[in-house]
């Protein structure tokens, strides 16, 4: 669950609030459904209390007594109130301000801080220029699996934004091969390719990760070939195979959008297939994207 919080967009930032506040982080991969929409639920109740900390809407005059109360709140002794500021930077107005405090987060002594902190770190771009010797400590050695994928990512994201810093090249590639977590591998190997880094030996990497026996790293290596776009159409097929043995809802939509970015039309057949028997609204939205960018015609 923690996994598909730290990994996307602002779809999940009241649902990360939810679990967050109210312990329901399941460390596993596997998080049930019935999980995500008990979160979601007590996300509606918190987002009364909880989404004025960190909207960009807030009268400006708040914005001194928003950024005093998130320093504080990283600062507290609590876990959970740190993790629920530092996860609240991932996407706030507050980010940039706060940029030395959410760098510092990486040294954080719990391991769900830092990972937030990771990927508040990577969105950041070429201003976490500083935090990579962090971001390659964390990689190298950060007994929390998901604080070591996060870094892996936030790698990627920083060395795309600023291509002349290379630090990051080695301690990428040494993950991407010896990682004990499968789910770091392929990330790892995803953020080379996303700086543009021997692309085609990443390709061929992250196409055998489309076979793992863990559905969880097959979306990842689906989602990274997507994100390389079409040098990496060739894996479509293998993608297809991903899409057609996929169950989760929340890994169907992502696994669909990099078909429609991998631009092989032939996947059209699968995407169809794969609508007429989808239920979920999120899933449903990224074929229709996915079949759009192919040319098909949206039902």
């Amino acid at each position: 669950m923690l996994r598909r919080i730290l990994s996307h967009g602002r779809r999940w930032l009241p649902v990360k609030r939810a679990v967050l506040s109210f312990g329901l982080f399941n460390p596993e991969p596997a998080a049930t459904a019935a999980s995500v929409r008990i979160a979601c639920l007590l996300s509606g109740v918190l987002l009364l209390g909880v989404v004025s900390n960190v909207s960009a809407a807030d009268p400006a005059g708040k914005v001194a007594e928003r950024l005093a109360k998130t320093r504080a709140d990283i600062k507290s002794a609590d876990p959970v109130v740190r993790r629920a500021a530092v996860g609240s930077l991932v996407h706030s107005d507050l980010s940039t301000t706060l940029t030395a405090e959410i760098h510092g987060a990486l040294g954080d002594k719990d391991g769900e801080v830092r990972a937030f902190a990771a990927t508040a770190t990577g969105n950041l771009g070429a201003g976490s220029v500083p935090a990579i010797p962090a971001l390659i400590k964390q990689l190298k050695s950060d007994p929390v699996k998901e604080a070591r994928e996060t870094a892996a990512r936030a790698l990627g994201r920083i060395g795309k934004a600023a291509p002349a810093d290379k630090s990051a090249i080695a301690p990428l590639t040494a993950a991407g091969k010896d990682d004990a977590d499968p789910v770091t591998r392929t990330v790892a190997l995803g953020a080379l390719a996303l700086m543009d880094v021997q692309l085609s030996d990443q390709i061929a990497a992250l196409r055998k990760y489309l076979h793992h026996d863990e559905g969880l790293v097959r979306m990842k290596a689906s989602h990274a070939l997507g994100m390389i776009g079409l040098p990496a159409k060739a894996a479509a097929p293998e993608i297809v195979k991903v899409l057609e043995q996929e169950t989760d809802h929340h890994r169907i939509g992502y696994v669909a959008r990099a078909l429609g970015n991998t631009g092989d039309p032939a996947s059209l057949p699968a995407l169809y297939a794969a609508l007429n028997k989808e239920s979920d609204p999120g899933a449903q939205g990224e074929m229709r994207g996915a079949i759009s960018k192919l040319g098909g015609k949206v039902p």
